[in-house]
C-alpha cells in the first residue's frame, strides 16, 4: 500500500510538471517536511516551518483557510469547518501569541482532530510570496521587451490599466503564475489558494463575470481580456497582481538599476532609507533629496 501511494503520488508530480511549465510551485505536506529536516528546525517548531513553507501560517495571522487543502473532509460530516473554526478560536484565545511554534502546532492539530483525513503525498498549489510577484512582473516586462526605464516607469504607474502594454504584462504574469489560460480563463482552484479562500457563491459570480466577458472583449484582444477577468472577476473583492497593491497599500517601492530589482523600505522625504537588492541580498543607502515622497518610477542614485 505504501509502495502504491509512492508510485500514485510520483504520477502526479509529474503530470503537475508536464501541466505547469512555467513558475508554478507545488509541495506536499511530505516535501515541506523533507525540506524543514534539512534546516535542522527543532522538533517543537517544525510544524511552523511546514506550514510556512505551503505559505499556510503567519505568526500574526493565524492559520490560512485554504490549509485545508491538504484534507479529505467526509462529504457526510457538514460540521467538520465549523468544528475546526471553533477549534482554532479556542488555540488563538489560550495559547500566548509569543508562542508561534506552539501556536502552530496546535492549529495543524485542530484539522488533525476536526476536518477530515489528512494527504500528505499530493502536492498542492503554493502561493507567491509579494517579491516573487514583483519579479514575475518584471520578468514578464523583459519577455516581452519592456526593459528600458521610461518603459517600466509607464508600466509601473499605470495602475487603471489603460496601456496595452501594462495589460499585456498582467496577462504574462498571471499566465506564469498559473492564474490564468487563454483557453480555461482563471483557474479559480490557484485563485482560492491566492486569495485566501472566499465563500461558494464567489465562484458562480465569477464564472458569469467571465462568460459576460468573453462576448464583451473582442477575441483577438487577449491582453484585455486577461487583465479584465482578474480585475473584475476576482479584484473586485480580492487582490490579483502586485500592481493593485500600488497605491497606499503598501509602504514599498521598487527602483531598477541594469537588470538588477531593488526593494526600498520607506517613502520619508529628504531623507535616507535603507535598500536591499532582491536579487542578490545586498544592502546600500540611497538618498531621497528634492521630493514630498516617493513615487514609482522616481529617479535615485545607487552606490554599491
Amino acid at each position: 500500500m505504501v509502495q502504491f501511494g509512492i508510485l500514485i503520488s510520483t504520477l502526479l508530480a509529474q503530470l503537475v510538471t508536464a501541466s505547469d511549465r512555467h513558475k508554478i510551485v507545488y509541495k506536499s505536506l511530505q516535501q515541506a517536511t523533507n525540506e524543514c529536516n534539512q534546516y535542522n528546525v527543532q522538533g517543537g517548531c517544525l510544524t511552523r516551518c511546514v506550514t510556512q513553507i505551503t505559505r499556510d501560517w503567519n505568526d500574526t495571522l493565524g492559520m490560512s483557510p485554504v490549509y485545508s487543502r491538504f484534507f479529505e473532509p467526509n462529504p457526510n460530516d457538514v460540521c467538520s469547518n465549523n468544528r475546526t473554526q471553533r477549534c482554532l478560536q479556542t488555540k488563538n484565545a489560550t495559547i500566548p501569541t509569543h508562542k508561534s511554534c506552539l501556536r502552530a502546532s496546535e492549529a495543524v492539530q485542530c484539522y488533525l482532530d476536526q476536518y477530515g483525513e489528512v494527504n500528505t503525498i499530493v502536492p498542492q498549489y503554493v502561493r507567491f510570496t509579494t517579491y516573487q510577484d514583483v519579479q514575475n512582473l518584471f520578468d514578464c516586462a523583459a519577455i516581452l521587451g519592456y526593459w528600458n526605464v521610461e518603459q517600466l516607469d509607464a508600466i509601473l504607474r499605470d495602475s487603471e490599466f489603460k496601456r496595452p502594454d501594462t495589460r499585456c504584462v498582467i496577462r504574462c504574469a498571471m499566465i506564469r503564475s498559473g492564474l490564468y489560460s487563454d483557453a480555461e480563463g482563471l483557474n479559480m482552484a490557484r485563485y482560492y489558494v491566492l486569495c485566501g479562500g472566499y465563500d461558494d457563491g464567489f465562484y458562480q459570480r465569477a464564472a458569469e463575470c467571465e462568460a459576460r466577458l468573453r462576448q464583451e472583449v473582442p477575441c483577438e484582444d487577449k491582453c484585455l481580456l486577461a487583465q479584465r477577468m482578474a480585475s473584475e472577476c476576482i479584484g473586485e473583492d480580492y487582490e490579483t497582481s502586485i500592481m493593485q497593491r500600488k497605491g497606499n497599500t503598501y509602504n514599498t517601492i521598487y527602483a531598477i538599476q541594469g537588470s538588477d530589482v531593488y526593494n526600498i523600505d520607506g517613502q520619508n522625504a529628504n531623507s535616507n532609507v535603507a535598500m536591499t537588492s532582491i536579487q542578490r541580498d545586498k544592502t546600500v543607502n540611497i538618498e531621497n533629496v528634492n521630493s514630498d515622497f516617493y513615487k514609482y518610477g522616481d529617479t535615485v542614485n545607487v552606490n554599491k
